[in-house]
């Protein structure tokens, strides 16, 4: 979402709240009909001499002369209505000046001059005129036509204001909401920013369409606590009024507080809904956000093929994150055939705008040699871009190959930097091989405590790698106190994600009867689970358990009667994390 630290002003787009846009001029306030909704007079022909109001308008009738111009404003003759409102505004019809002084603002039948739009809008602000008192506001806050002034802007920022002209009141609520423009003695007053804020929203204006764009504006400034108190619930509030209307950053921004539970219930289902309302507005993070609940089926069900539409939407935008997904959807083939080199086209898409994920999958798909040869000193180029960026994945990356000298000469000072940033940042597999290196004294000082420290975050967080690793160390009391109990637990831990060595300790485990109730059949199982991988036996226990049946059970005697049970083995190679894909 966006954050509003600026004054509102009139861009040069089409932003529905202009009060100078082609769309809305002939909406500006008109003389005697200032008060009343506008009912639009039949469009006359400027050709005809018997038209009344062409007559009136050349015997001098101010009133005329300004609906001559407007009418010539409408069929699109610039030239002709900036004719009649200057004669109108010589004689000082105030709708008249506000409206030439719009035709010189943007260059529109007469010569751009922005200080001769200033001089008519000051005209007809001096004369009351609520949107020229706006547009004179604006002048004064963007410097255009007359010298930039911020307390001369919420001079008549505040005149507009008090006739009711939301765009006016929502920039004062700014101004009070930052300080920025406040008379000298007036201090921050976010009071005064929410009466400001709240008024505008409520009033709305249907006239000219802003009625949903003032209260996304308050919704965000609630959203973010500019201005006002941050308060979830009312920034929901606001934004659902404006979703209501068709306001796109409104329902997206709807779709995010039912998705993050903010100011509302976490509710997947109604994230989605909105989302897919601004995502068929062509919004661009709506579609993003909604490819990603379809992939992976929050508050949808999930269909990858539905997930890739949304994607594809975004990233032909130019949506960095999508472009990223786009690219890991034919990467592991959901929703698409499997195809690296798509895969590879739209990583690069992501990379070049500098996103971090996008850079490390790049990375990987080098490292790997999927899409394009494989080449570790690319790898390692898109790595280092993505990790000093702080991309904790592209800094574990960095480390393992500074680690094992893949890309880069090896250097395990070098391994231990990167690992550190990352395991700082909470990545499991960086956690574990820090560990390793404390363990191993590469790049460290040799420091078992160091390692449990680091092999117990990464346990913490179900990586099997560290949970074995911590296992060893309880086996055989390194760093922690020796216990076979929370050795066998770590194995256990381990041991269920697959991972072959700990179903092998575990299996010592209970054959030995240490930590756990000897149990020669559950280690049987265990030893079965690793040799059916075809995983060459790792103790001697499993190594027995290859024998004959007969001879296992000749060594399962022995060892019950405390003849031949063999030594504690040495604590074997700790395990490291492997990079794979993100």
């Amino acid at each position: 979402m966006s954050d509003e630290s600026q004054l509102q002003v009139r861009p040069k787009d089409s932003d529905s709240s202009l009060s100078l846009s082609k769309g809305t001029i002939s909406l500006i306030a008109r003389g005697r009909r200032d008060a009343a909704i506008l009912t639009e007079p039949p469009p006359l022909k400027p050709a005809d001499p018997l038209s009344e109001t062409r007559r009136l308008a050349e015997e001098g009738d101010a009133d005329a002369q300004y609906d001559l111009g407007d009418e010539y404003h409408d069929s699109g003759d610039d030239a002709e209505a900036a004719k009649w409102w200057r004669r109108a505004a010589e004689h000082g019809h105030a709708g008249a000046e506000n409206n030439l002084g719009a035709l010189y603002c943007y260059g529109e039948g007469v010569d751009q001059d922005l200080a001769e739009a200033a001089k008519w809008f000051r005209k007809a602000a001096e004369q009351g005129h609520a949107w020229a008192q706006r547009n004179l506001g604006d002048a004064y806050n963007d410097g255009e036509g007359v010298t930039q002034d911020h307390a001369e802007a919420v001079r008549w920022f505040r005149k507009a204001a008090e006739q009711g002209v939301t765009e006016a009141q929502y920039n004062l609520g700014i101004a009070y909401g930052i300080g920025r423009g406040v008379p000298l003695g007036v201090p921050q007053d976010l009071a005064e920013a929410a009466r400001w804020f709240r008024t505008a929203a409520e009033q709305g204006d249907t006239d000219h369409g802003d009625a949903a764009f003032v209260q996304y504006k308050l919704g965000v400034a609630y959203h973010t606590g500019r201005g006002v108190q941050r308060d979830r619930a009312e920034a929901a509030r606001w934004f659902r009024k404006a979703a209501e209307q068709g306001h796109a950053d409104a329902q997206y921004n709807l779709g995010d507080a039912y998705y993050y539970g903010q100011g509302v219930p976490q509710d997947y289902t109604e994230a989605a809904r909105w989302y897919h309302k601004a995502a068929e507005q062509e919004h661009v993070r709506a579609q993003h956000d909604l490819g990603y609940l379809h992939y992976y089926g929050r508050g949808v069900p999930q269909d990858y093929g539905t997930a890739v539409k949304w994607y594809r939407k975004a990233a032909e935008q130019g949506h960095a994150g999508a472009q990223d997904n786009l690219g890991d959807a034919y990467y592991f083939g959901r929703g698409v055939a499997q195809d690296y080199a798509e895969a590879v086209r739209w990583y690069r898409r992501a990379a070049e705008q500098g996103h971090t994920r996008g850079q490390c999958d790049l990375g990987h798909v080098h490292y790997q040699g999927h899409g394009v040869p494989q080449d570790y000193i690319e790898a390692v180029s898109w790595y280092r871009q993505a990790a000093e960026q702080g991309h904790a994945g592209a800094q574990y990356r960095l480390g393992y190959a500074y680690s094992y000298g893949q890309g880069v000469p090896q250097d395990y000072t070098a391994a231990v930097r990167w690992y550190s940033k990352a395991a700082e940042q909470g990545h499991a597999a960086a956690q574990n091989n820090l560990g390793s290196v404390y363990y191993n004294g590469e790049g460290v000082a040799r420091d078992y405590a160091e390692a449990a420290k680091w092999f117990s975050k990464a346990a913490e967080q179900d990586d099997a790698a560290a949970q074995y690793n911590l296992g060893l160390l309880h086996h055989c009391g390194k760093g922690v106190p020796l216990d076979y109990a929370e050795a066998a637990k770590w194995y256990g831990k381990a041991a269920g994600h697959g991972d072959a060595d700990a179903q092998d300790s575990l299996g010592d485990a209970y054959y030995y009867g240490r930590g756990v109730p000897q149990d020669h059949a559950e280690a049987a199982t265990w030893f079965r689970r690793v040799l059916s991988k075809g995983t060459p036996p790792l103790s001697t226990a499993s190594a027995m358990y290859t024998a004959t049946a007969k001879e296992f059970l000749r060594t399962t005697l022995r060892l019950r009667s405390g003849i031949a049970e063999p030594q504690i083995r040495e604590m074997p190679e700790l395990r490291t994390s492997l990079p794979g894909p993100t």
